[in-house]
C-alpha cells in the first residue's frame, strides 16, 4: 500500500516558493514604480493583476471541463467565505473603478491594498491548501499559490501607484473596512444556514481559521490587523515628513 506523502509546512518546495514569489513580486513593483508614470498605464498594469487572480482562482472549474470532468464549483468560489475571496473581488473592483479620484475610492482601495497584502502574505506563509495536497505543483495547491502572488502584486501597487495616500487616518479606514467583511461573513453564514448547508465559517466567524490555536479568533486577528496599519501608515508618514524635510533646499540669509 502507498503511502500518501502530504505537503508540510516552511519543507523545501514552500521555502523555494516563498523566496521565488517574492523576489518576483518586488521586481513586478519596482519596475512599474521606476517606468510607468502615465495613469492610464498605471490603471492597466493594476487591471491585469486584478483579472490574473480572478481567472486564477476559477481556473480549475476551466481545466477540469477541459479534461472531460464534471466542472464542479467549490463554495468559495460561488460565495466570498474567506478573507482572500472578498479582497479578491474587490481588488477587480478598485481596477475597474471609473472615477479613481474621488474620496471614496481613495477609502476603498485603502481597504484593499492592506486586507489583499495581509491576506496573501498570511496564506503565502500559511497555506493550509498545501497541507492537503501531495504536490506543490498539484494545480489546486499551485494555483492557490499563484493567485495569492498576484493579489499581493496589485494590492501592493495600490500603495506603490499611490492610489490612495499613506497616513494614520488608514487605521480607521481599514477598521470600518473589517465591519464590511464582517458583515459580508455573516450573509454567506445566514444563506448557507437558510439552505440547510454545512457551516462555511465565512469569514472564520464561526470557529478559528487553526483549530490548535483557539485563542487566535476573528476578532484577535482583526485588532492585530488595524495596529499593523496603524503601525505601517504613521511609520510611513513620520518618515516621509523627515525625507521632505531633508530634501527642503537650504538658502542662506545675505548678512
Amino acid at each position: 500500500m502507498n503511502t500518501i506523502i502530504l505537503g508540510s509546512l516552511f519543507d523545501g518546495p514552500h521555502l523555494g516558493y516563498i523566496a521565488t514569489s517574492l523576489a518576483i513580486t518586488a521586481l513586478l513593483l519596482w519596475l512599474p514604480f521606476r517606468f510607468i508614470k502615465s495613469q492610464k498605464y498605471k490603471d492597466i498594469y493594476l487591471k491585469v493583476w486584478a483579472l490574473a487572480t480572478f481567472f486564477l482562482h476559477i481556473s480549475p472549474l476551466w481545466i477540469a471541463f477541459l479534461n472531460g470532468q464534471p466542472a464542479i464549483a467549490a463554495d468559495n468560489v460561488l460565495f466570498p467565505i474567506y478573507f482572500c475571496n472578498m479582497s479578491m473581488y474587490l481588488l477587480v473592483v478598485v481596477a475597474f473603478w471609473g472615477n479613481k479620484k474621488t474620496k471614496f475610492f481613495g477609502y476603498i482601495s485603502t481597504v484593499v491594498a492592506y486586507a489583499g497584502a495581509f491576506g496573501a502574505l498570511i496564506s503565502l506563509f500559511y497555506p493550509d491548501y498545501y497541507l492537503h495536497g501531495t504536490t506543490i505543483f498539484e494545480w489546486g495547491v499551485f494555483k492557490s499559490m499563484l493567485s495569492h502572488s498576484t493579489m499581493l502584486i496589485g494590492s501592493l501597487y495600490l500603495f506603490v501607484g499611490g492610489y490612495f495616500k499613506v497616513n494614520r487616518y488608514n487605521t480607521i479606514i481599514y477598521a470600518i473596512g473589517l465591519l464590511f467583511f464582517g458583515a459580508v461573513g455573516l450573509i454567506v453564514n445566514g444563506i448557507f444556514a437558510a439552505a440547510g448547508l454545512n457551516a462555511p465559517n465565512a469569514m472564520y466567524l464561526q470557529h478559528p481559521p487553526i483549530e490548535d490555536v483557539p485563542f487566535l479568533n476573528v476578532y484577535v486577528i482583526a485588532a492585530l490587523m488595524v495596529l499593523l496599519v496603524f503601525a505601517i501608515s504613521y511609520t510611513y508618514e513620520v518618515v516621509s515628513k523627515k525625507m521632505s524635510v531633508l530634501k527642503k533646499p537650504v538658502t542662506q540669509e545675505n548678512h
